[in-house]
């Protein structure tokens, strides 16, 4: 397989979302997951630090570009219209700067991208492309070129898209036997399209570890206040299978990938523990920053709201009558259109009397600008000031059962985010103490309390994931320093022989190869303009009601 013109050297990269050295290491030391252990004891690895807020559309972005959520402009998978109040879908297609393969392609070469969150709609690049995490349906088009569903599905069955509910809530044994098959009939396509396309950058991503430790964390944290030691005990030596297979389906790649390759693993952020939801909406509102509308019909449904009437219960009354196949249409957030007619939600607010507001899972917050939103209410000269209360309102905000602080961090926008994509992004995000607290946003208003037990996930994402890099030019043995999910493109496009991109935030990770390959590779730089429009939309009506739908199946909205 010969490399393009511009192409120096090639990479493959394996993605394992979500996954920590916290969890991994003592599978790794007893030898039960060899291939990864090999694939990071082999060359250069170490810990990698996600971004703020860590979660896996932006995270994605960003190991993809180079670039923080400012630039890019991906914070979350759902996002206020940066004029009003409406909800937007993330999609391929609202990143605003190139990702690796674009510039792979624009250097001759040719990319394979499967299975990268925030890749649907496709976009036509110099080789292939298969999305999965969001596409609409089966009967979406989710290749590149068209051409290829038919034929991946003629040879290694239909590509499964969607996450299974099977056993979630009920027998967590299903549930984990069914992302287990679903990582198994994914690899079939995944080997064929390795050993016979042409690339020179490969990209696969293992999703359904995010999806598993979202679910079944407190099984494998005695300290977690719903560890249930029975339950592990059956649901354990499961989920420690599923590991296994992963490691053997991973195995099976590595095989395929030719010995002059660079290959890199990855996980977009690390996973954790956490005890409680913390209802930023409702802090919002109890502060006086958030106000509703005094309709009749918005009352009664406050009412009913303090009466109990929430997603957040309907998901315990579902689950606790085992029924299962209605728990995804009541899962906490948003909500179609009938939740959102039946509960308090956002068509409730008075938005010309709300100051601020909150959308995504990891502590977002909105000013509602004048001037910016069609009923800002903030003016210029009470912005700062506004920032500055809300943020010292939270950091002083502790939990009433053990007076835990909820929230130790605040960042305001520009110390966090910068770039062409920034003025959009939130105003504030609240960090939480992640080993707790799950600041829950994506409900407009999932419950009538401000922290809570967790109800449904029981693990979530931490800051610090995992990076391994092994191929030609790299020692074996090497221990990285706590490198940037950011650090990662500039790195394989260097490795590459192709310069990095300016606008870039991440910077080269020459610490991973040796003296040699440095001294004979000095990493070059170059300018891009990246004027022009930022990507919006890209999916129908139709298409982002399916959206909106899988998002509920995965718990990121209701």
């Amino acid at each position: 397989m010969e490399t393009s013109s511009r192409i120096q050297r090639r990479v493959a990269v394996f993605g394992l979302d979500g996954v920590t050295f916290d969890l991994l290491q003592p599978w790794l030391d007893e030898g039960r997951l060899p291939n990864l252990a090999a694939l990071l004891q082999g060359g250069a690895h170490g810990r990698l630090r996600s971004t703020i807020p860590p979660v896996s559309a932006s995270a994605w972005a960003s190991f993809s570009t180079g670039t923080n959520p400012g630039q890019h402009g991906l914070v979350d998978f759902t996002y206020p219209v940066e004029d009003g109040y409406e909800i937007q879908i993330t999609n391929g297609r609202t990143r605003a700067v190139p990702a690796l393969w674009d510039i792979v392609s624009g250097a001759g070469g040719q990319a394979g991208v499967i299975s990268m969150p925030m890749t649907y709609p496709p976009q036509p690049l110099n080789g292939f492309m298969l999305c999965s995490f969001l596409t609409p349906s089966q009967e979406s088009q989710y290749t590149y070129p068209a051409s290829l569903q038919a034929e991946v599905t003629q040879i290694a069955g239909p590509f499964p898209l969607h996450m299974s509910e099977k056993g979630r809530g009920q027998d967590p044994r299903i549930f984990v036997r069914a992302v287990k098959q679903m990582e198994v009939d994914r690899a079939a396509a995944v080997k064929y399209l390795l050993q016979n396309k042409s690339w020179d950058l490969f990209l696969y991503v293992f999703e359904t570890t995010d999806n598993l430790q979202h679910e079944v964390w407190h099984l494998l944290d005695n300290s977690h206040p719903l560890y249930d030691a029975d339950m592990a005990e059956l649901v354990v030596p499961e989920i420690l299978d599923y590991y296994e297979t992963v490691d053997r389906l991973l195995g099976e790649m590595l095989a395929l990938v030719p010995e002059d390759v660079l290959i890199v693993t990855l996980s977009d952020h690390g996973f954790g523990p956490f005890h409680k939801f913390f209802h930023i909406n409702n802090w919002l509102a109890a502060k006086g920053w958030l106000q509703f509308k005094r309709t009749p019909v918005s009352q009664l449904k406050r009412w009913a709201f303090q009466l109990g009437m929430t997603p957040i219960n309907a998901l315990k009354w579902i689950t606790a009558l085992r029924l299962g196949g209605m728990r995804k249409n009541v899962k906490r957030g948003r909500g179609g259109k009938t939740l959102r007619r039946v509960f308090l939600s956002f068509n409730d607010v008075d938005w010309a009397r709300t100051s601020a507001f909150s959308v995504g899972n990891f502590g977002q917050v909105y000013l509602n600008v004048a001037g910016k939103r069609r009923q800002g209410t903030v003016s210029s000269a009470e912005y700062e000031g506004l920032r500055d209360e809300i943020a010292t309102a939270a950091m002083a905000l502790v939990d009433p059962e053990d007076g835990s602080q909820v929230v130790p961090t605040v960042y305001k926008r520009e110390e966090v985010f910068h770039g062409r994509s920034a003025s959009r992004l939130p105003d504030l995000v609240l960090h939480t103490d992640r080993a707790k607290y799950v600041s829950f946003g994506h409900a407009d208003f999932g419950s009538n309390q401000i922290i809570e037990p967790s109800t449904g996930q029981t693990g979530h994402h931490h800051m610090v994931g995992i990076t391994g890099l092994r191929g030609p030019g790299v020692p074996a043995g090497v221990v990285l320093p706590e490198a940037s999910l950011l650090d990662l493109a500039p790195t394989i496009l260097h490795y590459m022989g192709l310069p990095v991109p300016k606008y870039m935030d991440g910077r080269v990770l020459t610490e991973a190869f040796s003296d040699a390959f440095n001294a004979a590779n000095p990493v070059q730089f170059h300018d891009v303009d990246l004027t022009g429009g930022a990507g919006s939309g890209g999916v129908s009506v139709e298409e982002e009601a399916l959206v909106m739908e899988k998002l509920r199946d995965l718990g990121y909205v209701a």
